[in-house]
């Protein structure tokens, strides 16, 4: 009989039927859920400044030239050779050069006199990377020379400053030492300073006495920068916008340079500096004021001399290069690059001898200036040049009395 011609009330149960017959046929297998436990490896986080820090690269020496700024011995030259002996232990020597103590950079057409003995240094140090060992084992560092140390350091004038006397300096520092890109370094220090004889500046070239003196210790910092060479092969994969910020827009800017402090009972000098730079317009032109001090203070009573010189600066920079760097990508709107400025300058100088002799001398410079500035991570700037300048004395600031060259480095933190 068709499917068609039986009652629907027969054809309900004939499907119900199979329904159950297909269900009882079915195996009793049950179907479970697991969990299963998948192990994942921790991944190591890649600093993205690793490359620039060269900190993956290990180095067991390297030479160092550079741009040496204190307040105990003025500003200078100074070249080291750094070996590693341990992971955390190095041995340095070196020398360095004693510059001048007023202002803040290096006379050129002075360089002869710092590279003579009295003014011309030999330094011993040895330096224990204290943390070397455990950035090395959670891989977060080579077997290298940047980090954080300590150190303790002997340094000696090449020939006496009078008679026998020879200045020499025994000093326990805490410092930072970084390598950057292939071929810079920076390094800063804090460090306790035991100066023999007693000549933390260019007006004191005696000896107060045998023995040792509490009164010949300072606290003290110290700065070099410069070129680094070492057994090392040059990488040029650095993340370099990373670091250089070329692609962000600065349109201005306040700087604070780095302070060099020098702190004794007899002797206390600093050494500090402050700008604020402005972009001009869409043009790669900007304009900056500065003011520095230089305040030393030996002495006491009837023997102390003060020493306070506090100068302005007015600088108009033209970035020469930066419209054909943004054409190409390599730049932004911003105050980085090489740069050419005419500046002029105010400096008022304030003396005080024995606390009874007073006196004040004014002085106006005028020159031009070649430099490189940059931002570095965001919030530190590097600021290098080259000027050449005429002072008048005296008041009579339409007649040049002298004309000299400087180089300086400045490094400090930008907002």
């Amino acid at each position: 009989m068709p499917l068609a011609t039986l009652p629907k009330t027969v054809l309900l149960v004939l499907i119900i039927r199979v329904c159950i017959q297909n269900s009882l046929a079915q195996d009793t297998t049950s179907i479970t859920f697991t969990e299963e436990a998948i192990s994942i490896e921790e991944q190591r986080f890649i600093d993205r400044y690793e490359t620039a820090f060269m900190t993956k690269v290990p180095t067991r020496k390297i030479i160092k030239i550079g741009y040496t700024s204190t307040t105990y011995k003025g500003i200078g030259l100074s070249a080291a050779f750094e070996y590693k002996i341990f992971p955390s232990w190095s041995i340095e020597a070196g020398l360095y050069s004693r510059a001048t103590f007023e202002g803040d950079g290096v006379f050129l057409d002075k360089i002869n006199t710092q590279l003579r003995g009295r003014n011309l240094f030999w330094a011993a140090n040895t330096r224990w990377y204290y943390n070397m060992k455990k950035r090395i084992a959670s891989e977060k560092s080579a077997n290298n020379f940047s980090g954080s140390y300590f150190s303790l350091g002997y340094e000696r004038s090449l020939l006496p400053i009078q008679g026998s006397m020879h200045r020499e300096l025994i000093s326990m520092n805490y410092g930072f030492q970084s390598r950057f890109l292939s071929n810079g370094f920076v390094d800063f220090t804090l460090g306790l300073f035991y100066i023999s004889p007693h000549a933390l500046s260019y007006w004191t070239d005696i000896n107060t006495g045998h023995g040792f003196q509490v009164r010949n210790l300072i606290l003290a910092s110290r700065s070099a920068v410069g070129f680094a060479f070492g057994d090392w092969k040059k990488n040029g994969r650095a993340p370099l916008c990373d670091i250089l910020r070329c692609d962000y827009l600065i349109r201005q800017q306040f700087k604070i340079k780095l302070p060099e402090i020098n702190i004794g009972l007899d002797v206390q000098s600093i050494r500090a500096k402050v700008a604020y730079e402005r972009k001009l317009g869409k043009a790669p032109l900007s304009i900056e004021a500065s003011i520095s001090n230089v305040t030393d203070n030996y002495g006491k009573g009837e023997y102390s001399t003060t020493n306070i010189s506090t100068m302005g600066n007015l600088e108009l920079r033209y970035y020469f290069l930066q419209r054909r760097q943004i054409r190409q990508g390599k730049a932004s709107d911003n105050l980085s690059g090489f740069y050419l400025a005419p500046h002029i300058a105010y400096k008022h100088t304030y003396v005080n001898v024995s606390r009874t002799v007073n006196f004040n001398r004014q002085s106006v410079s005028y020159g031009g200036i070649a430099g490189y500035q940059q931002r570095l991570f965001g919030n530190i700037y590097f600021d290098a040049t080259l000027s050449y300048s005429g002072t008048s004395m005296n008041n009579r600031f339409t007649k040049i009395n002298s004309a000299e060259a400087m180089a300086k480095v400045g490094i400090g933190f930008a907002i």
